[in-house]
């Protein structure tokens, strides 16, 4: 495809949600033709609850599972049950969930008011911190290879198993409103220590030709003063040209000033 230095493109700041389908399912398919097929493997969601004997919630997990690994999403304990070893069986729960799915190691990201130093106490390494953020708050990251010897944690059931000494017990029988309850929680619990500064805006872009065809797009976020690009996708005939003409076009498109100061935004951060 021989393509015009001068190549026209226009950047849509409100694709429609099928535009940015579109690019979401780019990104994908280009992630998946990286990796012989398997991105998607094992390809599972892993939610576990904790629940007390009457069948309330009082703490869980959620994980996805891309590429073998197992990423931590939601880490959640209600405050009277926490330092009683309940994040660990959770997180340890999850872990026999993802090995025995194929799951070879296991990552997540934490910030320093959350849990820095209880990932390392139940085997985890931290493999990068990320300062960009205001007020002294960082974010770590941790890896953990997932191995049949790691340890045991409470017995797992589709339903509530026998509570423990304090009456509780994990299930992987997880509803709807179980998992709005995590998260739900773990809001309450990051706006403790942040206040209204995670509240997060979403920015998405979509870069057409001049015949209007889709040749690119990305999708971000803005939380703690900072944008976070999740993903960024060009059509492959419209790469590294010109130094990546159109990647660098739609790039500008999203340092505008308006945008950054609209947003309070510090720093940026990659999630690629």
């Amino acid at each position: 495809m021989g393509i015009n230095e001068s190549q026209y493109f226009s950047i849509n700041e409100t694709p429609s949600p099928e535009e940015m389908k579109h690019i979401s399912e780019a990104v994908e398919n280009h992630k998946r033709s990286q990796t012989n097929g398997e991105y998607d493997l094992p390809g599972v969601d892993i939610k576990l609850v904790l629940k007390d004997a009457d069948g309330v919630v009082q703490g869980g997990v959620t994980a996805c599972t891309i590429y073998r690994v197992m990423h931590l999403d939601v880490l959640w304990v209600a405050d009277k049950y926490r330092r009683h070893a309940y994040g660990s069986q959770l997180v340890l729960g999850a872990e026999k969930i993802g090995l025995a799915k194929g799951c070879i190691t296991s990552q997540t990201w934490t910030f320093s008011f959350q849990g820095p130093e209880f990932y390392p106490t139940i085997g985890y390494e931290q493999i990068g911190v990320y300062d960009g953020y205001p007020y002294g708050i960082t974010e770590h990251a941790f890896m953990k290879q997932l191995n049949v010897d790691q340890a045991h944690s409470m017995e797992l059931s589709g339903e509530p198993a026998k509570p423990d000494a304090m009456g509780l017990c994990l299930s992987t029988d997880v509803s709807e409103e179980d998992e709005k309850i995590l998260h739900e929680g773990l809001q309450r619990h990051v706006k403790a220590h942040v206040g209204d500064e995670d509240i997060t805006s979403t920015i998405e872009l979509v870069m057409k030709d001049g015949a209007g065809d889709i040749k690119g797009g990305l999708f971000a976020w803005t939380t703690l003063s900072n944008l976070i690009f999740e993903h960024i996708w060009i059509e492959e005939g419209y790469r590294r040209v010109n130094q990546t003409t159109a990647g660098i076009k739609l790039s500008k498109s999203l340092s505008t000033e308006k945008l950054l100061t609209d947003s309070n935004v510090i720093s940026n951060q990659s999630m690629l």
